[in-house]
Protein backbone atom coordinates (compact mmCIF):
# COMPACT_ATOMS: atom_id res chain seq x y z
CA UNK A 1 0.00 0.00 0.00
CA UNK A 2 1.35 3.57 -0.49
CA UNK A 3 0.50 5.15 2.36
CA UNK A 4 -3.14 6.19 1.41
CA UNK A 5 -5.84 4.98 3.88
CA UNK A 6 -9.63 4.24 2.85
CA UNK A 7 -12.09 6.71 3.55
CA UNK A 8 -15.07 5.05 4.45
CA UNK A 9 -17.28 7.65 5.04
CA UNK A 10 -17.26 8.17 1.23
CA UNK A 11 -18.03 4.40 0.72
CA UNK A 12 -20.89 4.48 3.09
CA UNK A 13 -22.17 7.28 1.70
CA UNK A 14 -21.91 6.21 -1.98
CA UNK A 15 -23.92 2.85 -0.71
CA UNK A 16 -26.62 5.25 0.89
CA UNK A 17 -27.38 6.67 -2.50
CA UNK A 18 -27.22 3.62 -4.60
CA UNK A 19 -29.45 1.63 -1.87
CA UNK A 20 -31.42 4.90 -2.35
CA UNK A 21 -31.64 5.05 -6.43
CA UNK A 22 -32.42 1.17 -6.32
CA UNK A 23 -35.74 2.33 -4.37
CA UNK A 24 -36.41 4.37 -7.12
CA UNK A 25 -36.82 1.08 -8.99
CA UNK A 26 -38.62 -0.60 -6.32
CA UNK A 27 -41.26 2.16 -5.51
CA UNK A 28 -41.67 4.54 -7.91
CA UNK A 29 -44.85 3.11 -9.87
CA UNK A 30 -43.93 3.06 -13.94
CA UNK A 31 -47.63 4.82 -14.58
CA UNK A 32 -46.74 7.65 -13.20
CA UNK A 33 -45.80 10.74 -15.29
CA UNK A 34 -44.70 14.01 -15.55
CA UNK A 35 -46.46 16.89 -17.82
CA UNK A 36 -44.48 19.46 -19.08
CA UNK A 37 -47.51 20.57 -21.62
CA UNK A 38 -48.00 21.45 -25.25
CA UNK A 39 -48.20 17.56 -25.20
CA UNK A 40 -44.85 16.35 -23.69
CA UNK A 41 -44.94 13.90 -21.46
CA UNK A 42 -42.22 11.88 -19.47
CA UNK A 43 -42.25 8.95 -17.16
CA UNK A 44 -41.74 9.89 -13.22
CA UNK A 45 -39.83 6.56 -12.82
CA UNK A 46 -37.12 6.99 -15.53
CA UNK A 47 -36.82 10.85 -14.69
CA UNK A 48 -36.27 9.95 -10.91
CA UNK A 49 -33.49 6.82 -11.77
CA UNK A 50 -31.98 9.50 -14.44
CA UNK A 51 -31.65 12.01 -11.22
CA UNK A 52 -30.04 9.84 -8.98
CA UNK A 53 -27.59 8.22 -11.57
CA UNK A 54 -26.18 11.79 -12.13
CA UNK A 55 -26.27 12.07 -8.17
CA UNK A 56 -24.42 9.16 -7.65
CA UNK A 57 -21.70 10.09 -11.11
CA UNK A 58 -21.58 13.27 -9.30
CA UNK A 59 -20.87 12.34 -5.96
CA UNK A 60 -18.16 10.17 -6.47
CA UNK A 61 -16.80 12.69 -9.19
CA UNK A 62 -16.71 15.93 -6.80
CA UNK A 63 -15.86 13.90 -3.55
CA UNK A 64 -12.28 12.35 -4.13
CA UNK A 65 -10.21 11.42 -1.46
CA UNK A 66 -8.23 9.03 -3.11
CA UNK A 67 -8.42 6.48 -6.14
CA UNK A 68 -8.34 3.41 -4.01
CA UNK A 69 -11.93 4.72 -2.19
CA UNK A 70 -13.47 5.96 -5.31
CA UNK A 71 -12.93 2.72 -6.91
CA UNK A 72 -14.33 0.90 -3.60
CA UNK A 73 -16.90 2.91 -3.36
CA UNK A 74 -18.34 2.39 -6.83
CA UNK A 75 -17.57 -1.32 -6.27
CA UNK A 76 -19.86 -1.83 -3.50
CA UNK A 77 -22.39 0.35 -5.37
CA UNK A 78 -22.18 -1.95 -8.98
CA UNK A 79 -22.09 -5.12 -6.25
CA UNK A 80 -24.99 -3.54 -4.59
CA UNK A 81 -26.88 -2.82 -8.56
CA UNK A 82 -26.36 -6.70 -9.25
CA UNK A 83 -28.00 -8.19 -6.15
CA UNK A 84 -30.86 -6.02 -6.59
CA UNK A 85 -31.09 -7.21 -10.30
CA UNK A 86 -30.55 -11.05 -9.29
CA UNK A 87 -33.31 -10.62 -6.36
CA UNK A 88 -35.96 -8.18 -7.78
CA UNK A 89 -36.20 -8.91 -11.78
CA UNK A 90 -38.70 -11.08 -13.18
CA UNK A 91 -36.68 -13.75 -15.36
CA UNK A 92 -39.72 -16.01 -15.81
CA UNK A 93 -42.96 -14.70 -17.89
CA UNK A 94 -45.57 -14.04 -15.59
CA UNK A 95 -48.40 -16.81 -14.93
CA UNK A 96 -50.60 -17.36 -17.82
CA UNK A 97 -48.77 -15.62 -20.51
CA UNK A 98 -49.63 -16.18 -24.16
CA UNK A 99 -47.06 -17.60 -26.47
CA UNK A 100 -45.66 -14.74 -28.00
CA UNK A 101 -45.21 -13.00 -24.77
CA UNK A 102 -43.44 -16.22 -23.63
CA UNK A 103 -41.58 -16.34 -26.78
CA UNK A 104 -40.52 -12.33 -26.59
CA UNK A 105 -39.61 -11.87 -22.52
CA UNK A 106 -36.40 -10.86 -22.19
CA UNK A 107 -35.55 -12.93 -19.31
CA UNK A 108 -33.03 -15.13 -20.42
CA UNK A 109 -30.56 -12.55 -21.81
CA UNK A 110 -31.02 -10.76 -18.66
CA UNK A 111 -30.47 -14.01 -16.67
CA UNK A 112 -26.94 -14.43 -19.00
CA UNK A 113 -25.58 -10.83 -18.99
CA UNK A 114 -26.65 -10.85 -15.19
CA UNK A 115 -24.43 -13.79 -14.60
CA UNK A 116 -21.40 -12.03 -17.09
CA UNK A 117 -21.92 -8.90 -14.74
CA UNK A 118 -21.53 -11.25 -11.62
CA UNK A 119 -18.30 -12.80 -13.31
CA UNK A 120 -16.90 -8.85 -13.67
CA UNK A 121 -17.63 -8.33 -10.44
CA UNK A 122 -15.48 -11.14 -8.93
CA UNK A 123 -13.14 -9.81 -10.44
CA UNK A 124 -12.78 -6.26 -9.01
CA UNK A 125 -13.68 -7.77 -5.65
CA UNK A 126 -10.59 -10.53 -6.44
CA UNK A 127 -8.28 -7.15 -7.32
CA UNK A 128 -9.33 -5.57 -3.75
CA UNK A 129 -8.39 -8.46 -1.42
CA UNK A 130 -5.71 -9.74 -3.46
CA UNK A 131 -4.21 -6.20 -3.24
CA UNK A 132 -4.81 -5.98 0.67
CA UNK A 133 -6.20 -2.56 0.05
CA UNK A 134 -8.85 -2.53 2.69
Amino acid sequence: MNGTTVQFRTVLMGMVLTLLWIFCFLFIKPTLEIQFGGGINANFKFVVVLIGLLIIVLYHIFDRPNPETTKLSLTAALTMVWLALIIFYPFNPPAGADDTTVATWPGGAVGFFTLIGGLGICVLWVRFFADEIV
